[in-house]
This record gives structure tokens, sequence and C-alpha cells, in this order.
């Protein structure tokens, strides 16, 4: 089962690095996607359930999912499946649509250090911490999509966030344009449109919170929310789930399973087999140095 995000043209940004996407590995090239797709045969996520669910080994074959929601996704990538006759499975966070009035942090904090108009940079944390560094090198700026900085806009608290990428704008000489949702996501038709061509819609959270960091209620609310929203654009099937950033414990995944989700994939690597339990199925993480990208 492999985990995919972004596919987009690896072109430079701000003082020539590449985007946060390609240097976190989460965008393939389009070149790269398709020679993914020369890797085949591909199965339905529904398949593997359904084998797994009878006590018998899952179909021979590779399984494509995508997770987060970007616009590339209806616009290039069901095109290229359709040609290769190939289905997926869409992960979505129904808070962050076209339609949203805002974007993930995450996707905020990458647009912004992607456009910045300065290169270096210092900013204070909440907790007083001061985090900062440097853009004109790939190790500069992977070093503050993984550090400090990052691991804040992911886990801290959102009006904190807000605040804080308010400041990098502003140190960073740049603004965050009102359209950027409308520039990221697809529209909840569109949406529509992908599960009308044969993929699946599945469950990522409302707002892809870390569940395992959540209280008893919150859980209940995000799960239960988020799975009712892909029901109604999924005509009532039952509905697949992905947990954000791989972030579960038992707990957690019995609450997947009591709020009638089918299955719930993990951030975990290694094979499907028949002992593959139906609310922790591994998946790998495709990056551009994967095996299958690099071979094709």
């Amino acid at each position: 089962m492999l985990m995919l995000h972004r596919v987009m043209p690896d072109r430079p940004m701000a003082f020539g690095r590449p985007s946060c996407y390609r240097l976190r590995g989460t965008a393939l090239t389009p070149e790269e996607f398709d020679r993914l797709l020369e890797a085949g045969p591909f199965r339905s996520l529904d398949e593997v359930v359904e084998a797994l669910s009878r006590g018998e080994p899952p179909p021979p074959g590779l399984v494509l999912t995508f997770d987060d929601g970007y616009r590339e996704w209806v616009e290039y990538v069901a095109l290229r499946l359709s040609e290769h006759r190939a289905s997926a499975t869409f992960f979505i966070c129904p808070a962050f649509l076209q339609e949203a009035s805002e974007a993930h942090p995450v996707d905020v904090f990458y647009w912004l250090l992607d456009h910045a108009r300065r290169s270096r940079f210092e900013l204070r944390l909440p907790d007083g911490t001061v985090a900062g560094g440097s853009l004109e090198t790939d190790e500069g700026k992977t070093a503050l999509i993984t550090g400090s900085l990052k691991q804040f806009v992911v886990g801290g608290a959102r009006g904190k966030v807000r605040e804080v990428l308010a400041r990098l704008a502003e140190v960073l000489l740049i603004e965050v344009p009102g359209a950027l949702p409308r520039m990221l996501y697809p529209s909840e038709r569109e949406l529509e449109t992908l599960r009308m061509s044969g993929h699946r819609l599945g469950g990522h959270g409302m707002r892809h919170r870390h569940l395992t960091k959540m209280s008893e209620e919150e859980v209940s609310t995000e799960l239960s929310a988020s799975v009712a929203w892909v029901a109604r654009l999924s005509g009532g099937r039952a509905v697949p789930f992905a947990y954000p950033d791989g972030a579960f414990d038992l707990a957690v995944a019995r609450r997947v399973e009591r709020v009638g989700a089918s299955c719930a994939l993990t951030c975990v690597p290694g094979p499907l087999t028949r002992e593959s339990g139906l609310f922790q199925l591994p998946r790998e993480f495709v990056t551009p140095g994967h095996p299958l990208v690099v071979a094709g």
C-alpha cells in the first residue's frame, strides 16, 4: 500500500531552492509519478478490505492512496490514473477545501518559505524559544521544515499558530494571499467528480489534527464528523480512514472502528498480509527516492 501526497513540477522557489513539499519528500514530479504508474498492477483499497474481512490474503499488486487534498488530484492525477486504468483512494480533510476561509497551517508555512523575500530570519515562539534559520541552501531550508518552528506549526494551539505565522509573514516580507485555499485545494464538487470517476474518498480528520493528542470527546467529534462528511459524498458507502500524520494508538483505532469506518491506514511501512489488522493497515511513504519511483 502506497501513500502519496502531491504531484507537481520541481520548479525553483525563493532564492532558487526547491519547494518545501519537494524537500520534505511529499511531492513527486509528473515524470516521477508516471514512472510509478508503470510499476503496477494496481488494486483498489476495497479489494484489500474485502479479502481481509473474509480472512483471505490480499490480492497481489499495489494500492494507491493520497493524503490531505490538493488541486492537482483533479487537474492531473485523475487523468493519468484513467489512462493507466488504475484507481486510487483520496483521503481528505473537509476543513481544507477550495471553499475554506483559510489554508492548513502547514500549507501556509510552506507557502511563506517558498515565497519569502528575506533569506535569513529569527522568530520567537510563545514558549520563549527562538526559531529561525536560512533559506539560502537546501540544507538550511530542510532544517526549517523539520525543526522546532515546523513542529510548533503542526502541534501548537491553532490561535497561537496563526499569530506566529502572521509574524513570520512580516519578517519574511511577504503576505499570504487570501485566495490560497482556492489555489491549493479541490472543491467539494471536484471531489464528487473524483468519486464518480471510480475513485474512493476517505476520511483524514476534519482539520488534520493528531488524534493521539486530543481529548476523548474531541477525538469522537473529529472522527464522527469526518466520516459522516465523506459518507455523504460517497453515497452512504462505508468510509476508509487514514490517521493524520500516522498518529494513532489502540484507543484511537477502536474509536475509528466504532464510528463505522471500513478500515484505517497507518504510516507504518510493511507488506499487507492475511494477518494485517483492518484498523492498522501498513503503508509505504512514496518519496522521490522511493525504489518504485527511481526504477520505474
